[in-house]
């Protein structure tokens, strides 16, 4: 019975996760009067979730959603930068080698202790900046990305 309610509590949560993260398609329904303000040409680009130099704070919250991190540059003559911060997670397994101290073996000759190390396979998980938008006046002045990685030879 117990393993039964836990199972289905997994499955209620797990039918909730895909309403956790918002696409632009959800974002753009749920500001359509704003969106259909906005040039032709910029709602293509919006509705694939890209944006450019130029754009409004609002235009940038459609295309990526709100920015995880958020700062303010003071810069010289008293002016101030808004810059969005949108981070990614970049998964994957890496090999490590494990240290094994003294596991105790016992057998017919008696007992002894036994060392050495294995290699194990251990799930990180890294953030990364995936994008950096400088606003200035309100419109984007700058767009920070990785840039693509060359073929390694």
């Amino acid at each position: 019975m117990k393993t039964l309610c836990r199972l289905l509590a997994a499955l209620f949560l797990l039918a909730l996760m895909p309403g956790c993260a918002s696409t632009p398609a959800q974002r753009i329904a749920q500001n359509q009067e704003l969106f259909d303000s906005f040039p032709v040409a910029d709602q293509a680009r919006i509705r694939g979730g890209q944006i450019d130099l130029g754009y409004s704070p609002d235009m940038v919250r459609i295309a990526l959603g709100t920015p995880q991190q958020r700062y303010i540059r003071r810069i010289t003559g008293g002016n101030t930068r808004e810059i969005w911060i949108y981070l990614a997670t970049q998964s994957r397994y890496e090999r490590q080698r494990a240290d094994i101290d003294g596991l105790t073996v016992s057998g017919p000759g008696g007992t002894r202790s036994v060392g050495g190390s294995a290699w194990i396979s251990v799930w990180q998980e890294r953030d990364f900046i995936r994008y950096r938008i400088e606003f200035h006046n309100g419109a984007v002045v700058a767009i920070e990305e990785p840039a693509p990685e060359e073929n390694k030879k």
